[in-house]
């Protein structure tokens, strides 16, 4: 039995009892009998590995994005809420188009929040909708490590043909996921004439969720979307910037 693998262990699911919790150095160490030295640089190890994150400089540790990795589901959402609304607010009033942030659970792509127009014609967003029928969960799905996908393919199986009309087999559906992987964008037009734009959004190298535009087809011209796409990724990078942001882990 290796001690310090134990001791880590330990912290992890001390820390994890409550998620978002915040537990000062001194309190983990007393609270499993540790060594308060030997305490230390074990955190110390788990947060630079991401496994545990310091908040602030005296405020204390709690469970790190990596630990939520571990299940295939980051699932920290008040920290990607808190970086994420204040951009969607500014993007949707720039372009006057609504806006969604998406994160995958199962296979669903779930609608963590919502900013609308001012539009008479307004786009209506499902709670919950299958990973394949969005362009936020499709570009979710194309930036996850090509281990996880053959794992969720395993799990749910291909797409329904009315649900992604490309894609006939497994290599039709690779081949769809590369190209958007490629291009940092998904864009898809539904039977009911809605455009959806999603662009992926990271915690270090892990796509943790998207940021969508969605508007209807009569006011999508092609030949003028490079603004859209434009502001979609400065929002992306903004959010992405504000997740990484120290102060706010």
């Amino acid at each position: 039995m290796i001690q310090v693998v134990n001791r880590a262990l330990d912290i992890l699911e001390y820390v994890a009892k409550e998620r978002g919790k915040e537990y000062t150095l001194g309190r983990i160490a007393d609270n499993l009998g540790l060594n308060h030295a030997t305490c230390a640089n074990i955190i110390k190890t788990l947060t630079t590995r991401e496994y545990i994150e310091k908040v602030g400089r005296t405020r204390g540790y709690r469970l790190g994005a990596k630990a939520y990795y571990l299940t295939g589901n980051y699932s920290n959402k008040k920290e990607l809420l808190y970086a994420a609304v204040d951009p969607m607010d500014k993007l949707t009033k720039k372009l006057n188009e609504g806006s969604i942030l998406g994160i995958l659970r199962g296979n669903k792509r779930i609608l963590l929040h919502e900013e609308r127009s001012n539009q008479e014609l307004q786009v209506i967003n499902k709670k919950e909708k299958d990973v394949y029928r969005t362009s936020t969960g499709r570009v979710i799905l194309a930036c996850m490590e090509e281990g996880e996908i053959n794992s969720f393919i395993k799990k749910y199986g291909l797409p329904e043909k009315d649900a992604w009309p490309e894609v006939e087999d497994k290599d039709d559906l690779f081949y769809e996921l590369k190209r958007i992987k490629k291009k940092q964008i998904a864009i898809q037009i539904s039977k009911a004439s809605i455009v959806g734009i999603g662009v992926p959004l990271f915690l270090g190298d892990k796509v943790i969720g998207s940021l969508g535009i969605y508007l209807p087809e009569a006011r999508f011209n092609p030949k003028d979307s490079t603004h859209i796409f434009n502001e979609l990724n400065k929002t992306a990078k903004l959010i992405m910037k504000n997740l990484n942001k120290k102060d706010n882990l």
